[in-house]
């Protein structure tokens, strides 16, 4: 019965749409009720939900919003992001030197006690993974432990996979002394070209968890590859991150992140004959993030871990997810789950009274990015006072490749009245032909 009287909703403003407003509703796949909550200002405010991403294109522009007077309500969409700072120091390199195990050391002089947390090693070579230790000291004669054992990278023919950052607690040290230890089979001391120091904060902006389904695990033994595949039920969800959980209690890997939209994707193959033949062929994986999770105790006993892979804006978003993770000479993590985060778009638009019921439209490939004033008049849309608003589920809109109605002209639908009218023209027409003819004949008469 709600399905019949949604249906019936959405005809009845296709059927006003169609003769006050400039929208072919039948152009739209898929429609969502919009619920209310509370009484609005002049704003209304909602999130988009992941069945929205997946039917609308990537980039939103074909949402229209309707309300039960036929016409469109002005709305922009807008994103939250995270408010992050970086400020990188200079600090001078002193105390060059080698040591035991012929492991290199640098020690970075602020001048002063400044607070950091971050460091950049760079080191010369493409194919290497080499441990660092950093420590602190304000006398730059005790030193203490800040990372007892990071990695520092670098793989061969993959552009991306080189990672010279490494994380420390905060710290406000004047002296940091960096020592780098050779992989085994190294015969010179690795050269540290140079060391880049930062102080990062982040205020991040509000998630959403996306849900991820294992599909498939596979070891590669040859390369000590764990190969995790996960699919997130949806195409385009904005993930922000990816979360590792895993039970090891030390650890240090790097894990690289892959997607796509599609399992399959059609081919066509040469064929003896005149026939089009087709094969369907693996979609490939496209490079989407990749990072380091590392997880130990220091020497002041306290955990440091990172577990998270960030996905910056403009990585790409896909519905399949490919995680590996390089095991190198250890034995394969014991990774629990895998979990995501997003941050969803807010839709703001404009409060509308007693014109309920109000639907939103999606998923029209002809549509283009609408254009209205509301854009102009909020500069801060996601601090506007405004009521809170729920998008429903994604339903077939029924109207959806349907012959849109042409108008049919007046003299088509009145075809006997018009005859009628015609043939009293005709008759009035001859009375007064009639008359006329009379009058010169008497005229002529006389």
């Amino acid at each position: 019965m709600q399905k019949v009287k949604f249906c019936a909703i959405v005809i009845l403003l296709a059927g006003i749409t169609g003769s006050v407003w400039a929208i072919n509703l039948t152009k739209w796949k898929y429609c969502s009720q919009i619920t209310f909550e509370g009484k609005a200002g002049e704003y209304y405010r909602a999130d988009i939900t992941p069945q929205i991403y997946n039917a609308a294109k990537p980039d939103l522009s074909d949402i229209r919003i309707i309300e039960s007077g036929g016409r469109q309500i002005p709305y922009l969409i807008a994103k939250p992001y995270d408010v992050a700072s970086r400020q990188e120091y200079s600090p001078k390199i002193i105390n060059r030197s080698t040591g035991p195990r012929d492991v290199s050391l640098v020690t970075l002089d602020f001048d002063r006690q400044i607070m950091k947390n971050s460091i950049e090693v760079v080191t010369g070579g493409d194919n290497f993974r080499r441990a660092v230790k950093v420590e602190g000291s304000n006398d730059n004669i005790k030193f203490f432990t800040l990372v007892k054992q990071a990695f520092v990278f670098a793989v061969t023919d993959r552009k991306w996979s080189r990672f010279s950052d490494v994380d420390l607690p905060l710290n406000d040290y004047r002296y940091l002394r960096i020592t780098i230890a050779p992989m085994p089979d190294e015969r010179d001391n690795p050269v540290i070209q140079d060391v880049r120091v930062f102080k990062s904060e982040n205020k991040p902006a509000a998630r959403t968890p996306a849900v991820l389904v294992c599909t498939n695990h596979t070891e590669d033994e040859k390369e000590n590859l764990s190969i995790y595949e996960y699919d997130l039920g949806f195409c385009n969800l904005p993930i922000t991150e990816i979360q590792l959980s895993v039970d090891d209690k030390s650890f240090y890997r790097h894990v690289s992140v892959e997607g796509r939209n599609a399992l399959k994707r059609r081919i066509k193959i040469a064929s003896e004959d005149n026939r089009e033949r087709f094969e369907d062929v693996n979609e490939s994986w496209n490079y989407i993030t990749g990072s380091t999770i590392y997880r130990y105790i220091s020497d002041d006993g306290k955990k440091q871990e990172k577990t998270t892979l960030p996905i910056y804006s403009g990585a790409g978003t896909y519905r399949y997810l490919r995680i590996t993770i390089s095991n190198y000479d250890d034995r394969p993590l014991g990774l629990q789950a895998v979990s995501a985060e997003m941050i969803a778009h807010k839709i703001v638009f404009s409060a509308v009274d007693n014109v309920k019921p109000v639907l939103l439209y999606v998923g029209s490939e002809a549509a283009n990015m609408p254009q209205y004033d509301i854009v102009h008049k909020l500069d801060n849309p996601l601090q506007v006072a405004a009521a809170v608003a729920t998008l429903g589920a994604v339903t077939e809109n029924p109207l959806f490749g349907k012959v849109e109605l042409k108008s049919v002209p007046w003299t088509e639908k009145h075809k006997s009245i018009l005859l009628i009218i015609m043939v009293a023209v005709v008759l009035v027409l001859g009375v007064l032909i009639f008359k006329s003819a009379r009058s010169i004949q008497k005229a002529g008469s006389n």
